[in-house]
């Protein structure tokens, strides 16, 4: 480069201020430098200020290593060679250009800025036009391409050394088109001055990049840069005006006589036309046409998603400009192939439809998730997380929009750079409602095979914001990483999805239980890797590592006692209340329970189930129990087990869902007011049962208007279905809110024609004929209840009686065991006013010729009524008839016939009844009925009983 064409170009674009030290006929043939370690002798050195240094602090280091002469913006006190300029950016570009002989103009260049469409546009049109005949390059976020050869490169846009040396590579290539994404980065920092554009196109603009733009405004006019030379009509601009900010460029460009043209879906100069009988963007593609000026266009194209249909009219207008013919334009873009990470469809036989995407921003996200829903699916489940040292405004605007359209969204780290990523990921979750479908996974290899685990035959796996990207960068360091290749291994390896069967389907992330806890972030300035746990305790003699334990406490326990013990491995995570230990691995909150609680009322939102809430008084096990039976005949169905229906045993209940079931049974028990409530919240079901009121747990709930104002809790909050009992009055109130349930002729699942003989019931329900295994009377209105729900879930009716005619295991309710000596009816698991009442009747029934002997235990938590409550009792007992009674406790002896008519015995305790012998005397024959509330333990008598000894 000679000085006088330096010096002629500098004035030509008004950058030139001073030069002195030199020749005008003189010749540099060293390399242009912006980085003071690169420079050799003879080079010519560029003073850049950026963001993290400034160019002019290494003059005299450029000095010292002989460069030839020195660009700045800053004028030098010395006599060596230099060249002042107002902008060194600019100087850079221009000596670029000079050095590399002004590759650009040698072929077509097409250029294609916007937030979004950018790489698939414009390899739409480098596919398009190779396969057109003609050798083409392309440059973008995947590098670059000399026809089929590939480069990487680490920007979107090149800087403008590099960029004018792959254009000259090109040019020795003898490329004649280039296609190339413009970012606005580029054009804020001139990385593409002088580059001489003939096509330049626009597809968007939404929020992106404004930790380095500050405004939309700034983002915007960065943009418009490189539609300049369409106003001297060098270029010629193609502009999306469905787009705002593209339709108010269009008219400021129009109003300027620029050279441009519009591309939309009305009033514009190339129209997309969708065909009304076609989706446009389904399973198979994207099926539309563009009316141009000089006729129709037919886009038959397998490419995805309605943005994707905007992205390839783009590309057939561009095509359309260039004067190619109809029919090649249609050929060559009816054949493109998808861009890698950009809707990248990842292949598997499992039924899931996974798609990788580059998606980054709100829209771009908002784009694919459309794309998604306008896809045949079950359930969209979509994965995201934000880069580090990016515009944080944006990160909160990405988790609304995930939620909008997707019914599940894991958040994960994606390049954290030199950010914390629990930082990143509470700016996501801000301003977010807690209780919205939402799980964090830091891990993101973890986070992708958990997302994978979950989805189901038929739903629909996005995976956000990495797309083509093969690493993660993480303080500086690039680590191998490729979501597609990540989620290819996980959805072909045959091990990768069964479980442990207590190993939990979605792990815990520390962070996700930290805010949960409402724990405040603390900063200390170095990058945290994740952790996640697979399992979760409550019992320090049966847990396992990579757990979580929550330190319960209660009237006989107190876990903290083990947290010393247990956090010794540090592969557990230990949740107490007691002061920290300097343990690393521990988290102090005011009620461990509570927090597991709210972890396990978050874990089942992530879960496509029909959760079926049930309580009553009694019933509730034996009912529960069918039900699930009625539900597993449709779907994979998760209960309640035995009868833990406390906080404690609903939160073992929870974790054991797995991805495959679509029904939950939740039993829910109460002794005291708020519970009930408390219970739904954790569960939140769609449906609730209650089957009855009566009078227990009075002790804290008063009277049976309690326990109804308790009960009846559940069924205020959203319900698709309520069911309750239709022969109490008191729900009169839900007579519209509800369907009823019992032999009340205004019922709406009216039960009739009830017969039981010594194995089956039988009976009607709204003229449909059921039986039930059982020769139980009180069980039919619970079988009532299972086969309501099952009809009103649209489960055929042959499946519902297949299932109610099969027993169910419940153990001490109303278990009939028939043994060499007895007949021995068990139903000790718990006992209240109405349980009692109903087990006498059945025992009072079966076998009427033998001798009955009654053991009874007391029924507990009936607060002051229980004393009449046991009398009522002892009544019921006389009219029946008994031929020994022997009763166990403090208040059964109230079941003592008052005038000594009938033969009893009384017993302390169940301990002291077994030492009395007095079970060595009973009739062999008998037909035995052991009843009482659990904590009596008349369990105990069972295997005496079994022995007949």
């Amino acid at each position: 480069m000679k000085l006088n064409d330096i010096l002629h170009i500098f004035q030509e674009h008004q950058i030139l201020v001073n030069y002195q030290g030199m020749e005008e006929e003189q010749e540099f043939k060293g390399k242009i430098c912006t980085d003071s370690r690169e420079i050799q002798a003879g080079d010519i050195f560029v003073c850049i200020k950026g963001y993290n240094s400034d160019g002019h602090n290494f003059i005299e280091e450029a000095r010292k290593k002989k460069a030839a002469f020195i660009v700045s913006e800053r004028s030098i006190n010395d006599n060596l060679p230099y060249i002042q300029v107002t902008e060194s950016r600019k100087a850079t570009a221009l000596l670029a250009k000079l050095y590399y002989n002004n590759p650009s103009a040698e072929f077509r260049l097409i250029g294609i800025t916007g937030t979004n469409g950018k790489t698939t546009t414009s390899m739409l049109l480098y596919q398009a036009l190779k396969e057109l005949g003609y050798s083409c390059g392309w440059i973008g976020t995947l590098g670059y391409y000399i026809n089929d050869e590939h480069f990487i490169t680490h920007h979107t846009t090149p800087d403008i050394l590099e960029l004018n040396q792959i254009l000259a590579r090109m040019v020795e290539k003898g490329i004649k088109y280039v296609s190339m994404e413009v970012s606005s980065h580029a054009l804020a920092l001139d990385r593409v001055y002088g580059i001489e554009f003939d096509y330049c196109l626009f597809t968007n603009l939404s929020r992106e990049h404004l930790d380095f733009h500050q405004t939309m405004e700034e983002y915007g006019a960065a943009k418009k840069k490189l539609f300049e030379p369409t106003i001297q009509h060098k270029a010629v601009g193609l502009i999306n005006i469905d787009d705002n900010f593209g339709k108010t460029l269009f008219e400021e460009l129009k109003s300027a006589n620029a050279y441009v043209f519009s591309i939309g879906t009305s009033d514009a100069d190339f129209i997309i036309r969708t065909e009304h009988s076609h989706i446009p963007h389904s399973t198979t593609g994207n099926r539309f046409s563009l009316q141009t000026p000089e006729g129709i266009i037919n886009i038959r194209s397998s490419l995805l998603g309605s943005f994707n249909m905007n992205n390839l009219a783009m590309c057939a207008a561009t095509l359309n400009l260039m004067g190619f013919e109809t029919r090649q334009i249609e050929q060559c873009i009816n054949i493109a192939q998808p861009v890698k990470g950009r809707f990248e469809p990842v292949p598997n036989d499992r039924g899931i439809k996974v798609f990788v995407d580059y998606a980054h921003t709100p829209d771009a996200m908002e784009n694919v998730l459309q794309a998604c829903q306008d896809i045949e699916h079950k359930r969209i489940l979509c994965l995201f997380g934000a880069g580090g040292d990016r515009d944080k405004g944006k990160r909160p605007l990405m988790l609304q929009t995930a939620l909008h359209y997707a019914n599940a969204v894991f958040i994960t780290d994606d390049n954290p750079r030199f950010e914390d990523p629990d930082a990143i990921i509470r700016d996501i979750v801000s301003g977010t409602e807690l209780w919205l479908p939402w799980w964090i996974i830091r891990n993101r290899k973890e986070a992708i095979h958990s997302i994978l685990r979950l989805a189901q035959p038929g739903d629909i796996v996005l995976l956000c914001g990495k797309g083509h990207e093969n690493y993660q960068e993480i303080e500086g360091v690039r680590y191998p990483f490729d979501d597609a290749e990540i989620a290819y291994e996980f959805l072909h390896s045959e091990t990768a999805f069964p479980l442990d069967p207590d190993e939990l389907t979605l792990p815990v992330d520390k962070l996700m239980l930290k805010l949960l806890a409402g724990i405040p972030l603390k900063l200390n300035g170095k990058y945290n890797p994740p952790e996640t746990y697979h399992f979760l305790s409550t019992d320090s003699r049966t847990i396992v590592s990579n757990s979580i334990f929550f330190a319960l406490t209660g009237i006989h326990f107190n876990g903290n006692d083990f947290l010393p013990q247990i956090l010794t491995d540090k592969t557990i995570l230990g949740v107490g209340t007691i002061e920290n230990q300097g343990w690393e691995n521990y988290i102090q909150v005011p009620d461990a329970l509570y927090l597991l609680a709210s972890l396990c009322r978050k874990y089942i939102q992530l879960f496509d189930i029909y959760k079926i809430a049930l309580t009553g008084s009694t019933g509730k096990s034996s009912t529960k129990e069918m039900l699930a039976q009625v539900l597993n005949t449709s779907s994979p169905t998760l209960k309640t087990q035995a009868n833990e229906n406390n906080m404690i045993g609903l939160c073992k209940t929870i974790p054991r869902i797995r991805p495959e079931h679509r029904f939950g049974v939740f039993e829910l028990g109460t002794n005291a007011f708020g519970e009930i409530a408390a219970l739904a919240d954790i569960c939140n079901p769609d449906a609730a049962i209650i089957i009855n009121i009566g009078p227990s747990h009075l002790e804290k709930l008063i009277d049976e208007d309690g326990v109804f104002r308790e009960k009846t809790a559940l069924f205020n909050r959203p319900l698709e279905i309520r069911l309750f009992d239709g022969d109490d009055p008191r729900f009169s109130i839900y007579a519209d809110k509800g369907k009823s349930v019992g032999f009340s002729d205004n019922s709406d699942f009216h039960i009739t024609d009830l017969e039981c003989d010594d194995t089956f019931c039988h009976f009607k329900i709204n003229g449909e004929s059921y039986t039930i295994p059982y020769p139980v009377s009180f069980l039919a209105k619970n079988a009532a209840f299972a086969i309501a729900m099952g009809i009103l879930k649209d489960i055929p009716l042959t499946k519902i009686k297949e299932a109610i005619a099969k027993p169910v295991q419940l153990d001490l309710r109303l278990q009939v065991e028939k043994t060499e000596n007895f007949i021995i009816i068990a139903d000790c698991y718990n006992a209240n006013p109405i349980s009692m009442q109903s087990a006498i009747e059945f025992w009072n029934k079966l076998e009427p010729k033998r001798e009955h002997i009654a053991i009874l235990g007391d029924m507990l938590e009936l607060g002051a009524q229980a004393p009449m409550y046991h009398n009522m009792i002892g009544t019921i007992l006389a009219e029946k008839g008994f031929d020994r009674l022997i009763t166990v406790g403090n208040l059964s002896k109230y079941y003592h016939p008052s005038d000594n008519s009938l033969p009893f015995e009384h017993f302390d305790s169940v301990d002291e009844l077994i030492k009395s012998d007095i079970l060595k005397t009973l009739t062999p024959g008998a037909v035995i009925l052991i009843k009482g509330s659990h904590s009596i333990q008349l369990e105990k008598v069972l295997p005496i009983l079994r022995k007949g000894s």
